[in-house]
């Protein structure tokens, strides 16, 4: 089970906006250690998905536009474009052998349980289990 670099990236940026206030991609990269331009192609995907908001101007900056025990890994995931819960051969045909491949009816149940996994874990437990972490 792997995820892409957008993923984390993403999921990173969205660890440092806070529930209250928004924050600007500046500060999100600053303490993410994330490069901005990448960052910021990245929170518009979360945007146009509905899970930020964002505010133009000085004071501006990004908020969750939804709380984070509504927002999921997978969410977040299919914002950015992120495949890897989706089998190969959903992917391209061309290494699908269709209603012949034996193992279809296996890929599809991993497919599910794996999409199943990753829509089990929220933004607010992710959260959660790193405060946990650093005590």
């Amino acid at each position: 089970m792997s995820l892409s670099t957008k993923t984390e990236y993403a999921l990173r940026a969205l660890l440092e906006i806070p529930d209250k206030h928004s924050v600007s991609a500046q500060s999100i990269c600053d303490r993410q250690s994330l490069p901005k331009k990448y960052v910021e192609q990245l929170l518009r995907s979360l945007k146009k998905a509905g899970l930020i908001d964002s505010s133009p101007g000085v004071l501006g900056g990004y908020t969750l536009a939804r709380p984070a025990s509504r927002i999921t890994l997978l969410d977040i995931m299919d914002a950015v474009g992120d495949q890897n819960a989706e089998l190969m051969c959903a992917r391209d045909k061309k290494f699908c052998l269709g209603d012949d491949c034996g193992l279809q009816a296996v890929f599809n149940e991993l497919a599910k349980k794996q999409r199943g996994l990753y829509r089990s874990y929220s933004l607010a437990s992710i959260i959660k289990e790193l405060k946990q972490e650093k005590k």
